[in-house]
């Protein structure tokens, strides 16, 4: 007698259900790691690219600024910060990049669908452009205080996490002294577009 090896059609089904049972269940949860992971990126992308403005206008004792941009070539006074940003130096504090300005940083259009980035600032000082001082502070051209948070949200929007007190939006905070740092605290958050 020759022995054959197999499963038999009670075993397959068995493992067909168990298998559609795991997906209906992780597919769902698969998509909110994905959507996490990038608000995640993008927060990082934001508060790397105004530590670097920082550093580099502490480094190079000139203003250094970060503004809004579609094209990665220039300052965009009517776009969005979601469309990419880039840090220039600035040493005339103008916020726009003129001849002999170097382009330091630049970032392209945020990943993820429906993700916005929008200024909590009520001065409006940072709805465009951030720029700081040889000594490392956010101030705009006129001399006032440039801080507030930026709000980084998706589809989602403002979703409340269990605990009440976060949520799954991110924001990047800039203090008046220039610290920059990432925060998923509903009352610095307060809103999405």
């Amino acid at each position: 007698m020759k022995n054959t090896f197999g499963y038999t059609l009670i075993e397959l089904m068995s493992m067909l259900a168990v298998i559609s049972i795991l997906v209906t269940v992780g597919l769902p949860m698969m998509n909110v790691f994905f959507e996490s992971n990038r608000m995640i990126s993008n927060t990082n992308d934001l508060v790397a690219g105004l530590n670097i403005a920082r550093s580099e206008a502490i480094k190079q004792q000139i203003r250094v600024t970060l503004c809004q941009s579609d094209n990665q070539l220039a300052c965009t006074a009517t776009g969005r910060w979601e469309d990419g940003w880039i840090v220039f130096q600035d040493p005339n504090g103008n916020a726009t990049v003129d001849g002999g300005e170097r382009i330091l940083r630049l970032s392209a259009a945020v990943s993820g669908n429906q993700t916005t980035i929008r200024s909590n600032d009520v001065t409006n000082l940072i709805a465009n452009s951030v720029s700081f001082t040889s000594r490392g502070l956010p101030k705009a051209l006129n001399g006032g205080v440039q801080s507030g948070t930026f709000r980084i949200c998706d589809r989602r929007g403002l979703k409340v996490n269990a605990d009440g007190a976060t949520t799954v939006a991110r924001g990047v905070n800039l203090s008046p002294s220039g610290k920059v740092r990432s925060t998923n605290q509903l009352a610095e958050i307060a809103s999405c577009p």
